[in-house]
């Protein structure tokens, strides 16, 4: 009579159970914990890419749209309504709370140099009030300068890359 090992006992009572799931997972016997291929580095890189970008999306969707919209019309109605000048503290809190809303969506908030990111978004404000404002009265500036707001979320894309080039160059 053969003598069977524990082990031998073990893998023959999995193979029982598990024998179809072997060839999905290529598995051959049962395995300790530590020897699972969820351990290894290679198979959880896959869930970590997946969850990056699922919350760079998140970000930029519920933090940075919000900010960006907040600064753009900020800037675009405050200067045309001279609001800064009659509320200065309000129109500071405006700019602080949009901005760290446009750093945190797609930006680094310990980099100073992403200053530029809310920078542009106001720039590109405050240039659609100076353009419309020269036409006419304040009613274009509300009927036309909602067409610059697409160059306001374009132009933090390209501050932050031109921002990102100029550091690793440095570098």
């Amino acid at each position: 009579m053969k003598k069977t090992t524990l082990k031998q006992r073990i893998n023959n009572a999995a193979n029982a159970f598990f024998e179809n799931e072997q060839a999905k997972y290529e598995e051959t016997s049962l395995i300790l914990a530590n020897d699972s291929g969820l351990l290894k580095p290679e198979s959880t890189t896959g869930f970590n890419s997946k969850g990056d970008s699922v919350v760079k999306m998140l970000k930029r969707t519920f933090i940075f749209l919000p900010g960006a919209v907040y600064l753009f019309f900020a800037a675009m109605f405050g200067f045309s309504y001279q609001i800064f000048l009659e509320k200065p503290l309000t129109m500071l809190m405006v700019f602080l709370i949009g901005s760290f809303m446009t750093i945190f969506g797609i930006g680094d908030l310990k980099n100073p140099k992403h200053l530029a990111i809310p920078l542009s978004i106001v720039t590109v404000g405050i240039t659609a009030f100076l353009l419309f404002s020269t036409f006419g009265q304040l009613r274009y500036i509300a009927d036309y300068g909602i067409y610059f707001f697409p160059i306001a979320l374009i132009a933090p894309f390209l501050a932050k890359d031109l921002v990102d080039k100029t550091d690793k160059s440095n570098n």
